[in-house]
């Protein structure tokens, strides 16, 4: 090998981590951009998912809101259900605040209670 052979090799191998690294950082404030413009997890000026739970391959539980007013909801591929509206409002968290103990806090109240005391 010539040292011409080389420089051309090195910088290939350079503009491409270049490429890789700019392609990183772009797509990463792409997305902080799109984030910023969303008061909750997603939706738009109305409508907004509040929080989301995968209880199978194709479904979930989502809670939304609708204009101040909150419903939990059953989605998978072929059906969409209303479960319930929500009395006690979920506040969204801020990012830093957000747990999962919040969803799971509203699921247990429409989970049926099983008596301890019960004998088989």
């Amino acid at each position: 090998m010539n040292g011409g052979d080389i420089f051309s090799t090195i910088s290939a191998l350079i503009g491409t981590m270049v490429v890789i690294v700019l392609t990183y950082y772009g797509s990463r404030w792409y997305v902080k951009r799109i984030a910023r413009g969303q008061g909750s997890l997603t939706g738009g000026n109305h409508i907004k998912v509040v929080e989301r739970l995968v209880v199978s391959k194709t479904g979930s539980i989502i809670i939304i809101d609708v204009q101040g007013i909150q419903y939990m909801v059953g989605v998978s591929d072929q059906n969409i259900d209303i479960m319930t509206q929500l009395d006690d409002l979920i506040v969204v968290p801020k990012k830093s605040e957000m747990t999962k103990e919040s969803f799971l806090s509203v699921l247990k109240k429409f989970t049926p209670k099983e008596n301890k005391n019960e004998k088989n």
